[in-house]
Formats: C-alpha cells, sequence, structure tokens
C-alpha cells in the first residue's frame, strides 16, 4: 500500500477533498477540509483520478472538531460532521461557487458573484422528519457503507427527530418489532408533526400476512411513541394503519406553518397553512428549514394578485399551496399519484378555490401547455436530482416573466442554468438554503428573469 502527502485545495461536490500527486495527478478524500496537509492512501485509481483514504492529518483546519457521531467513518451519511457548522456552509457556499466558476457557459460562469451566504439550518442535529434504515442479514438496522451494500447497525441516528431514535429502540427491544424487521427490506421511520409520535412502514419483499398484521397491532399497543404502522412494497400497494392510535385511522401525517410572529415564524409567508402527504410519500426532511425554503421560493416568485403561476415537480403542494395565497391561479402539475391526491387535499383544507393540481409526467405536460398557447407571469420548478434535462425550450415559452429553480444537485443546476439561458432567461438571484447539516447535499434556490 503506497502512502502519498497531500495538501487538500477545496472540496467539491459529493464531499471529497480535492488535492494533488507531484505528477499532477488528482486525488479525491473524504473527511477532510481546504487547507489541510494529509497522508493518503492512492491505490484505488480510476480514470481521471485517484481515489484515496485519509490516514494522517498532518496539519489540521481550524474548525476540525471530533465527529460527534460514533458511526462516521463507517455509515456512508455524514460526510462534514468533522468541522463546525460555519464552516460547513462556507463549503457548501464554495461547492456552488465552483461548479458555476467552472461552467463553459459565460452567463453561467459570471453568475458567481450572485451567490448569496447560506441559509443556516435552524439546528444542527436532530433535524430529520424521517429516516430509512437497511436491513442487514440478522435482523439489525442501519445505513449502508459509503458505495457499499453492506450494512452498518446503529443505535441511534443524530440526523434523527428524538422520537424516531425512540421508536428504533423499542423496535430493537421488542419481539414482534424483531420478527418484522427480519422480514422486511427496509424500515422507515417518520415523525408525524402533528402528534410528536413515529409511523413506521415496513418495507416488504411480499404482502404482510395476517399473522404479520396481528404481530404489528401489538407492537403499536405496547409502543407508546409509536402511532401506527403500514407495509409497502414493489408487487403491492399501502397496507395499512396497523393498530392507529390517531383519531382517524388513515394514512397521512401533517405539519402546520404558522404566519403569526413567534420563533417558528417565517417572514413572507401569506397566512396560517397546512401541508399533509401519505405515510411513505414525499415531504421535506428538514421541516423547520422548510419555512426559509418555502419563504425564499415565494420572495423569488414575487406573486402578485392577478398572477397566474404554474409549479412543477409540485408535490404535495409545499410551494403551490403558499403561493396560491398570494397569486391569482396557480397550476401545480405532479407525475407522482400518493403526492397529487395530497396536495388536492391540502387546497381543499387551506379553502383554496384558484388553484389546480394535474397528474402528468413533466415533459409531457409541458408540451401540452406549450401546445395549448398557455403562458405564466411566473414558472417554479423544483426537479429531482438529475435535474429539468430537455424543458428549457418549453419553460422559455411558459414563462412569461420569472422563473424559480428549486435544486438539490449544484452539478445539474449548472448543466440547466446553461440550456435556459441559451433560451434568453438571466440569472437574478442565488439563494443557498442548508436542508442537510452534516452532509455535503445542499439546496439551492435561483431566480431567473426574461431579459
Amino acid at each position: 500500500m503506497k502512502l502519498e502527502r497531500i495538501e487538500i485545495t477545496k472540496i467539491i461536490n459529493g464531499g471529497y477533498g480535492l488535492g494533488q500527486l507531484p505528477s499532477g495527478q488528482i486525488v479525491l478524500v473524504r473527511h477532510v477540509l481546504p487547507g489541510e496537509i494529509v497522508t493518503v492512501t492512492t491505490e484505488k485509481a480510476k480514470k481521471n483520478y485517484i481515489s484515496g483514504e485519509a490516514r494522517q492529518i498532518i496539519a489540521a483546519h481550524p474548525a476540525r472538531r471530533h465527529p460527534p457521531c460514533p458511526y462516521v467513518g463507517e455509515c456512508g451519511g455524514c460526510d462534514l460532521q468533522h468541522c463546525t457548522y460555519d464552516v460547513q456552509l462556507a463549503i457548501k457556499k464554495a461547492i456552488v461557487a465552483d461548479l458555476l466558476g467552472r461552467s463553459p457557459h459565460r452567463e453561467v460562469k459570471e453568475a458567481v458573484q450572485l451567490v448569496a451566504e447560506p441559509i443556516a439550518a435552524p439546528a444542527e442535529f436532530g433535524y430529520r422528519q424521517r429516516i430509512r434504515l437497511q436491513v442487514d442479514g440478522r435482523g439489525g438496522l442501519g445505513f449502508h457503507r459509503f458505495q457499499s451494500h453492506a450494512v452498518v447497525p446503529i443505535d441511534v441516528c443524530l440526523l434523527a427527530r428524538r422520537r424516531e431514535n425512540e421508536a428504533l429502540a423499542t423496535l430493537k427491544a421488542h419481539t414482534d418489532g424483531r420478527k418484522l424487521t427480519a422480514i422486511a427490506l427496509e424500515v422507515e421511520l417518520q415523525e408525524n408533526p402533528v402528534t410528536g409520535k413515529t409511523v413506521v412502514v415496513f418495507h416488504f419483499p411480499r404482502q404482510p400476512r395476517p399473522a404479520e398484521i396481528s404481530a404489528a397491532e401489538r407492537f403499536v399497543r405496547d409502543a407508546e411513541n409509536v402511532e401506527r404502522i403500514f407495509f409497502v412494497g414493489d408487487s403491492f400497494s399501502l397496507v395499512g394503519p396497523c393498530g392507529s392510535k390517531t383519531k382517524e385511522a388513515d394514512n397521512s401525517l401533517a405539519v402546520h406553518y404558522p404566519a403569526d410572529p413567534g420563533n417558528r415564524t417565517v417572514a413572507g409567508l401569506p397566512g396560517d397553512f397546512s401541508l399533509a402527504w401519505e405515510a411513505g410519500g414525499f415531504c421535506q426532511v428538514n421541516l423547520a428549514q422548510n419555512r426559509s425554503l418555502i419563504a425564499t421560493v415565494l420572495d423569488f416568485c414575487a406573486a402578485g394578485a392577478t398572477d397566474r403561476i404554474l409549479d412543477l415537480f409540485c408535490g404535495m403542494g409545499n410551494f403551490a399551496i403558499p403561493l396560491a395565497m398570494q397569486a391569482g391561479e396557480v397550476l401545480g402539475i405532479e407525475g407522482q399519484g400518493s403526492a397529487i391526491r395530497s396536495a388536492g387535499r391540502n387546497a381543499a383544507a387551506a379553502g383554496l378555490t384558484n388553484i389546480v393540481f394535474r397528474k402528468s409526467p413533466i415533459h409531457a405536460a409541458c408540451a401540452e401547455l406549450v401546445a395549448a398557447g398557455e403562458r405564466f407571469d411566473c414558472v417554479a420548478i423544483d426537479p429531482p436530482r438529475q435535474g429539468a434535462p430537455d424543458l428549457a425550450a418549453a419553460l422559455a415559452t411558459l414563462a412569461r416573466r420569472r422563473l424559480v429553480y428549486i435544486s438539490c444537485d449544484p452539478a445539474t443546476l449548472c448543466r440547466d442554468l446553461a440550456a435556459l439561458c441559451d433560451q434568453g432567461f438571466a440569472i437574478r438571484d442565488i439563494q443557498p438554503v442548508d436542508m442537510f447539516p452534516q452532509t455535503h447535499h445542499i439546496e439551492t434556490v435561483v431566480l431567473l428573469d426574461r431579459e
């Protein structure tokens, strides 16, 4: 095994520290910080770089700290726990700026100067509303190792809410919990913000049998911190709730966002509203920081009382619902059925009559809107990690004035910004929002308008 001494020049997208050998060969290393001198292994050569492993920190960054989680280095999740939170934010801003600055597109490259300081999360730890745990061959619950299918069993996750960790402990201690876990492929723990209790979703390889449903009901009866259990699998739809302790035995969870003054308020919210979603469905995992994300999107959209707004990849209405409280008309489009069902219920609960939700693949829906001659004062788009390839021309036709792009991957964001600029958009504001402390992941909201 060969060891090399290198200096880490920066942290790049993916959380890797980048350094160079004397030969000029690039080395990528995890769990290091900019400016550090480290000794690394160099035995894993890739096509354009060497994947190294830090063995010794010779000169440490002033912000380096001992990771509070005992699983760092084994679990493949957190990759920035080894530095203070203020430096994590600086690293994330630098990652976004680095990708923009390396773009071959002039307008994207020049947008580096627009990158604002990231909005810090309210809490560094204990912020995740849900965690998905893998099951090892012995029924142990944990997370995958980095770039591996091997499972690292855990007793607690520091990013999860306290009630989820309590539910995890109960699952491991209870006979029925262990039995159900042993059958499952994955186990998802979701805190219901309304009740503060945990919903457990077992991902099964087959339909649950009556004995397993009975076991789930016994478990909920005995577990003070668990309110419902569901089963789901590739070959069957959601089964449950089993053993429900809620007044209404349904499959929904919800969060309430108040607009009145107080610590839980986001400036700019148009009024109180609630967002509900189906168990196992998608919602932002950092519900406290989601307030900042919503407020940023509302600010960038600047919806007036007569404006028409199009919300693409609208989910359960995370942005569409508050936008409809400001705008004249909102159309939300989403391809996922459970999300559209939740969005409709959320609009009805808010008493909104100026919002319509449509289930459709996004590219097909945009083509139909263009063909129909539809135009919108503002288009908001919140695509998955792969971004929105091949949509720039349609978005340029649909957006009369402005476009707000919410990205969870800076790399695909830069690609899509280049395509949008080629269609006549100009980048006006870039606001990172830290939804995922202790990791390299960063949400970025970009405002574009028509030149």
